[in-house]
């Protein structure tokens, strides 16, 4: 069975009151409308006959070619999030998306592959709302984190303060012990935690309840936080872990 998936973006956070009166924090994300950009299969007899090929372009010498589209080796759909104009597109990226139905010069800021395990229903060209969530209880959700730019290694990694009596001499918030006693040559430890910039990394919530789904506004209501600030993009799957 394919796995459902779908990008969009964190709106920010609210409350839901269920009928006993129990306050459930919510993540209100705006899932949708994606536009189908690309269908990746396994085999490419497993394509639409006009998928079948696939345009080179060599420039304005060479002008343009066709040869038999490779095959992939997965099942996957390539979706498209948030216009883009076509000031800011490049023109490999427009007439890719021109493939897909999209307007010309046009393109996404945010484009992703949710894989399946199975051959997609959907097709290039069609638009995927929230309602292909509907019926799963559970979704993992991936973003990416807050940029804090340079921390130390109590904000980074947690670690402890020193003392503040007067026998602790301006070193409360140092790095204590570096582990060099090996050789000083050999310079620090592989992994060790240190200083260094924190945030703007790939992060993935597990098993996140949905709560309820708006399909009129195209907005899905999950339990809890997600990484990211307001107006981040989003990748909202099945969840891994949800038994079928």
């Amino acid at each position: 069975m394919p796995t459902p998936g779908i990008l969009g973006r964190k709106i920010g956070m609210t409350q839901v009151f269920t009928e006993e009166g129990t306050v459930i924090p919510c993540t209100v994300i705006e899932a949708g409308p994606c536009r189908v950009l690309q269908v990746k299969v396994k085999d490419t007899s497993e394509l639409p006959d006009a998928d079948q090929k696939a345009v080179i372009n060599h420039g304005k010498r060479r002008g343009k070619t066709e040869r038999q589209r490779r095959a992939d080796g997965y099942y996957a759909l390539q979706l498209g999030f948030g216009a883009r104009t076509s000031k800011r597109t490049s023109k490999p990226m427009a007439e890719h998306c021109k493939n897909a139905g999209v307007a010309e010069g046009g393109s996404y800021y945010f484009v992703r592959e949710i894989r399946h395990d199975a051959l997609p229903e959907q097709k290039r060209g069609e638009d995927l709302t929230v309602s292909v969530l509907d019926g799963i209880k559970k979704v993992d959700v991936t973003g990416t984190t807050k940029g804090r730019g340079w921390a130390g290694t109590i904000k980074r990694w947690n670690f402890s303060r020193q003392g503040m009596s007067h026998g602790t001499k301006k070193c409360h918030r140092h790095v204590g012990g570096t582990g060099r006693t090996y050789s000083t040559a050999k310079g620090l430890p592989k992994g060790k935690k240190s200083p260094g910039h924190y945030g703007v990394e790939r992060v993935t919530i597990q098993g996140l309840d949905v709560v309820k789904i708006d399909p009129e506004r195209n907005l899905l209501f999950v339990k809890g936080a997600i990484p990211g600030p307001p107006t981040g993009f989003v990748m909202i799957r099945k969840s891994i872990k949800l038994k079928d």
